[in-house]
């Protein structure tokens, strides 16, 4: 799967599921920090979904890799097979 198509995945779940307002939601918008404000229940649906969508484990996977859609993003595309 492309970056676009990754990113266009990411972006609907965490509008449609999560009611994060897509307005506010760019690319590079802290998920889990005032901008979003995503919590630790949001993370295990977040790890959920790209299991799902993508293939890719996150268990366990570092912070770091869940700061933004782009970071997400980048971890899926290093990973997937």
């Amino acid at each position: 799967m492309e970056e676009k198509q990754i990113k266009e995945v990411l972006k609907k779940f965490l509008v449609d599921e999560l009611g994060v307002d897509g307005d506010a939601l760019k690319d590079d918008s802290e998920l889990f920090g005032d901008e979003i404000g995503l919590d630790s229940i949001d993370s295990i649906e977040l790890i959920s979904c790209i299991d799902d969508n993508f293939g890719v484990s996150m268990t366990g996977v570092d912070r770091e890799h869940f700061q933004s859609v782009n970071t997400l993003t980048a971890y899926i595309l290093a990973h997937q097979n």
